[in-house]
């Protein structure tokens, strides 16, 4: 099965490629620190979770009570999952922003530059194996995203069959009266359908795209030393980005304490309203909040439009990997200039 998957990959990302099982070799440990890591891993899950659960009860003081008993997992992995990205997207942007000065440190840039194609695929190469590093936060993220999937596919089994019309109730543009019921239950299943998509590739498309940039950043210099100062300034970039968005989503979506900046001016304005709760989705936690039901009620039916934003989040998605895509090439074609890096 794995290798029927392998064969779809171009030729470069695929780990029979020799650049490619020459990078993944260079990575490899040990028996032992393999088992270590996978242990302090299995420990850090757990923590992580528990944590998620004391977050959720507000540490002990408020009781995880909901109104579906499975809605409680959302609530307790939602915090975890968001840091397991946040770490998931640093590293992205750590690891390839350093290619060019690491192999100038070696000795085999030069090498690679005067190769036919040689330092344009190391890109590439270096630019998909970072796929290969994550693959078990990769696989953590995207089994939570089916468990949620599946509950919100249970969620909206209830009420007989109806929830999906009563989170359509009254939105703009496809809630009743306003379209016919035929109409709205159409519109419903095919926002709904791209909203969960969306959610779903989310984690792929923004590790393809902070490792694109990390890339692209990292061809501006072959110093050691500016090469980490770029990936310290980037990595601290995304911290600051995710933690605004997260706050910008929070409030917009009535899920923060009243009062908290920005409410006054997300409140007074719909567009800005909307445009807050789109960038705490993509940028925040990247479609969590659109995989719990309540959450997607809110939205539905406090933003005009609000239900648009699962299909401005898919094509979001589906921008992050084509511009990923641009960049590497792009970083590979400075890479490989005479008079470049």
């Amino acid at each position: 099965m794995m290798q029927r998957l392998y064969t779809q990959l171009p030729d470069f990302a695929r780990p029979t490629h020799p650049v490619m099982r020459h990078v993944l070799l260079r990575a490899r440990s040990t028996r032992r620190r393999q088992v270590i890591r996978w242990l302090l891993g299995i420990i850090f899950l757990l923590g992580m979770v528990v944590l998620g659960w004391q977050i959720a009860t507000g540490f002990g003081a408020v009781p995880l009570d909901t109104a579906n008993s499975l809605d409680k997992v959302f609530l307790v992995l939602y915090w975890p999952l968001v840091t397991l990205q946040v770490i998931a997207r640093i590293f992205a942007l750590g690891s390839t922003s350093s290619v060019i000065a690491t192999e100038v440190q070696r000795g085999t840039w030069d090498t690679l530059k005067i190769t036919t194609n040689g330092a344009s695929l190391t890109m590439k190469t270096r630019w998909a194996a970072v796929f290969y590093r994550l693959r078990t936060f990769l696989l953590v993220l995207l089994l939570a995203r089916v468990v949620f999937v599946v509950i919100a596919l249970i969620d909206l089994t209830s009420f007989q069959g109806r929830y999906l019309d009563l989170l359509l109730s009254g939105t703009t543009p496809f809630g009743l009266p306003d379209v016919s019921k035929e109409t709205s239950v159409l519109a419903g299943i095919l926002v709904t359908s791209m909203m969960l998509t969306a959610s779903l590739l989310a984690p792929f498309t923004a590790v393809a795209l902070d490792a694109s940039i990390g890339m692209w950043i990292g061809t501006l210099s072959r110093g050691r030393l500016l090469g980490v100062l770029g990936q310290v300034a980037l990595i601290f970039g995304r911290v600051v980005l995710t933690g605004f968005a997260l706050q910008l989503g929070a409030v917009a979506l009535s899920l923060a304490q009243p009062n908290v900046w920005p409410t006054e001016a997300l409140t007074n304005s719909n567009l800005l309203g909307w445009l807050a709760s789109f960038f705490g989705i993509a940028e925040g936690d990247m479609g969590l909040t659109l995989l719990h039901l309540p959450h997607v009620q809110r939205l539905w039916a406090d933003r005009e439009y609000g239900v648009l934003v699962g299909v401005a989040f898919l094509g979001y998605t589906l921008a992050q990997a084509a511009l990923a895509n641009l960049l590497v090439k792009w970083a590979g074609r400075r890479a490989a200039k005479p008079d470049g890096v």
